[in-house]
């Protein structure tokens, strides 16, 4: 598990957006009803395009965080109805491809294996996943990158 080191500059998103901890796979239903309102979001950054899951303010005490599904944007100027927009800073971050299936597993593996093992820290900021426009959800072996910010120890 040897993750790519890359600095990603900053973005912005317009997504639906929920806190909590999944127990009751709210990022899953979440990502359901977006989908429903990609056409909404405009202007889009990528064409095709890209899609982000964003976990943020991160409670470890209460094991509660904010996620948010969205699509990468040029600006927000107009968000719609019961959307959010979410900035994400400049940063290093590592990288880790992975698929839909395997993306709890491979979180659990960043941070347990991984994380404690290399020459970095976790940093301040959000966490994401990125989407690639060719990303098929009905197809298993779909990519999908977790990008972790990260700072040298």
């Amino acid at each position: 598990m040897e993750p790519k080191i890359t600095t990603k500059p900053a973005f912005q998103i317009i997504g639906l957006q929920f806190r909590g901890n999944n127990d009751n796979n709210e990022c899953p239903k979440l990502w359901d009803s977006f989908i429903q309102r990609f056409e909404e979001v405009k202007p889009l950054a990528t064409n095709p395009i890209t899609a982000f899951g964003v976990c943020a303010d991160f409670d470890m005490q209460k094991n509660i965080f904010t996620y948010s599904a969205g699509l990468q944007v040029d600006n927000t100027d107009t968000i719609p109805e019961d959307m959010v927009s979410v900035s994400i800073p400049e940063q290093e971050y590592a990288v880790f491809e992975c698929t839909l299936p395997s993306i709890m597993n491979t979180i659990d593996k960043i941070y347990k294996e991984w994380l404690p093992e290399s020459k970095f820290k976790r940093a301040d900021g959000p966490e994401f996943e990125l989407y690639p426009p060719d990303f098929d959800p009905d197809k298993p072996e779909s990519p999908i990158f977790i990008y972790i910010p990260i700072i040298k120890n």
